[in-house]
Formats: structure tokens, sequence, C-alpha cells
């Protein structure tokens, strides 16, 4: 009975873990330390795990499982990459293992990020959606909060669905999850209760990391095109990725399409974005605003920022002015210029046709509880550290 047993038990311990699956090496290629870097996993590479059982992967480190999302960006309904976070020392590589696991078993870790569309039609009900479109520039006032929002437990960003595109800043005071309970607008009891707001007023302005056009004087709104549009491409439990969409947009004298993709990742205040069009374009800007007089910075290699104190909204009797540091870094090779057009602190980038430019934002608000940055030269001391992390880590 007992022998009966103990192969029962064995079995199902067994049976917990399918199959070894694969070995992998993460390795940092950046001199600077990096707590919690994404690896990302690009499952076509590894043919041995059939595409069917790609959602039951787990990822073991020191044979512990540890957090993971395996997201099907294409919609083919097959999952396409996985990812994870992990902490490296600089130059540093780590053993990781792969392994297929009952999918009971992949899901005991907490959700860390949060998306959402929400379409709200004057006179109807609002609906959650995973993409909207339009051929006019009329969406920004039937969207919820203007356009797709999403967040980690330190920051949460929004894209105006409109002409200007802007990514716009949700500050926090404490680290949590908000956007489902808020909406981005806070009641006065939540307020209360420590829940963060609406931290930037934008204007017609860069805001933090949007792309927008140069026509040599200064960044343009994306104001001519056939169809724009939003859509969440994945959320989980470690990663949201957005995407703002246009195509026929009239500019350099042709018609282009283009997607701009957003990927924040858990435990992170910065963010991805990466730029795909169907055309060369000689001259794209990005770059952060300046907040009122507040200090801006420049390194003259593709790294911005500002920092400052403003009313986030017209209504300066009910909120206050809030406090941010706002920072944009462009590596090489796409960083061609860096001008200042007016409050805009912008860097000019290339691109060529069937590349990704990648570069990447982040944001951080006075009134964090935890972690806060309370001036302007902390802040960019933080930028410039944190603009030495950022090339992706190796996965072998």
């Amino acid at each position: 009975m007992k022998t009966k047993l103990s192969i029962t038990i064995l079995l199902v311990a067994l049976s917990t873990l399918i199959s070894p699956a694969i070995n992998l090496k993460v390795s940092n290629p950046n001199k600077t330390g990096i707590k919690n870097a994404p690896v990302v996993v690009v499952l076509d590479k590894y043919k041995t795990i059939p595409a069917k059982d790609r959602a039951n992967l787990a990822v073991l480190l020191n044979g512990k499982q540890i957090s993971s999302q395996i997201d099907d960006l294409n919609k083919d309904g097959i999952a396409d990459e996985l990812v994870f976070l992990i902490d490296l020392k600089g130059g540093q590589t780590l053993p990781v293992e792969l392994k297929l696991i009952q999918a009971n078993k992949r899901d005991s870790f907490p959700t860390e990020v949060y998306a959402d569309l929400i379409y709200k039609p004057k006179g109807a009900e609002a609906k959650f959606v995973q993409e909207m479109s339009s051929t006019k520039n009329d969406m920004y006032n039937q969207m919820h909060h203007h356009g797709v929002a999403f967040e980690s437990a330190l920051i949460g960003y929004r894209i105006y669905f409109d002409n200007k595109s802007t990514i716009d800043l949700y500050g926090k005071k404490k680290q949590q999850l908000e956007l489902a309970t808020t909406g981005w607008y806070p009641t006065d009891e939540q307020a209360a209760a420590g829940y963060g707001d609406d931290a930037l007023r934008v204007f017609d302005l860069v805001g933090v990391g949007t792309v927008k056009g140069w026509n040599g004087t200064k960044a343009t709104h994306i104001d001519k095109f056939d169809k724009r549009t939003q859509r969440i491409v994945a959320t989980g439990k470690l990663r949201t990725v957005v995407e703002s969409d246009v195509e026929g947009w009239q500019y350099e004298g042709k018609k282009i399409n283009m997607t701009v993709r957003y990927i924040l990742y858990a435990r992170h205040r910065d963010a991805v974005c990466e730029v795909r069009a169907s055309e060369d374009i000689e001259n794209l800007a990005t770059g952060v605003q300046g907040i009122k007089a507040g200090p801006t910075m420049t390194d003259n290699k593709g790294l911005v920022g500002s920092w400052g104190t403003d009313y986030p909204v017209t209504d300066t009797v009910k909120y206050e002015m809030q406090t941010v540091g706002l920072g944009v870094f462009v590596p090489v090779p796409y960083a061609k210029k860096q001008v200042v057009q007016g409050l805009n602190n912008l860097v000019l980038m290339p691109y060529k046709k069937g590349e990704i430019l990648r570069f990447y934002l982040t944001a951080a608000a006075r009134k964090e509880e935890k972690d806060t940055f309370t001036s302007a030269d902390q802040f960019f001391a933080y930028l410039k550290n944190w603009s030495k992390t950022l090339e992706p880590v190796k996965v072998k």
C-alpha cells in the first residue's frame, strides 16, 4: 500500500514538469547592473517545442519557477514570445531553464500590469475593446481617458487618440495598479485614500516619447491620414503592449503606414517604443516637453530630460500643482540631432524601411512615497545611469 502510494505521489510530482525543454544563457551586455531586466524569448527559434505546447512553457531560475508571460503578438493563434524579468549584474550571464508544465501550475503569480481601451460614444454604454479605428480625427471624446491607457505599479501612461497622439502621464503615490479602479480620474474619496492621478498638462507639446513629424522648424502632428487605429496587442502578468497605428500619413511627399508600439514591463517606470513604417522617413521627432520654467537636460548623445511643476489640468482650484520628471533616450544610430523648439526638447530620428527604430521613455512623479525623486539634479542623474542600461539582454 505504501509502495503504491509512493509511486502515485512520485508520478504526480513528475507530471507537474512534463519534460525538460530548453537551457538558455541570459547575458547582460551593459556594464551597469539591471534589476528586473526584460528577457524576450522568440519561440519560433526553438523548433523542439510544438506550437500547441508553447502556452505551457514555464521559466525556472536556479530550479525555481518565476513569473513569465506568453504572448501571441500577431494574433495567429500561436504563442510567439515568452517574457520574464531577471536581475543581472553588469556583464553577467545566468543559466535559465524553459520547461513544459501543466497549465494550472503556470498561473500562481500576481498580475503586475494593466491596459484598457474603452469606447464610450455619446448616448451609448461604454465598452472595453481591444482595437478601435477611425478615418477622421473624431475619437478623442469618444474614448474614455481619450485613448488607450496602460500602467505598472510605478506609473501610468495614455496615448491621445487624436492628431497629437501625445503620451500623457499618470503619477502615483503608492506602488499599485489603479486604472481599473480610478479610470484615470480618481474620485475625491480615492484621492484622499492615496490614489494617483493625471500628472502632466501636455498642451500641444511632445509629452514624453510621442512620435511626431518635423518640418524643419518645429514638431508637427499626424494630421493628414487615411485611417488611425489604437489597439491593445497584449497584456498579462508582466507586460503590456499597445500600438498607435496610422495608415496613409501624408508626410515628406509620400503616403506612409506607421505603427508605433509601446511596451511597459512590470516593476518598470520606463517603456520601450518601437517604430515600424512602410517607407523611409527622413525625420521623425520625439523627446520631452519642458514644464513651465523648470530645467531641462541634454547630453547630445540621444538623451533628453525635463523637470518642473505645473497644474496638470485647466481646473486650478480643485487640482494641485504636480512636479514630474520626464526622460527619453534614443540610441545611436537613430539619434540624428537634438533640437530645442519652444518647450519641446527633441531628438530627430531617421527611419529606414524594414527596420525597427527603438527608443525608450521614462517618467517620475515627485509625490511618489517610495524611491522618490526630489530634485531635478537627482532625476537627471537617474536618467544618465538609466540610459546606460538599455541595450537589450542577450539570449542564447
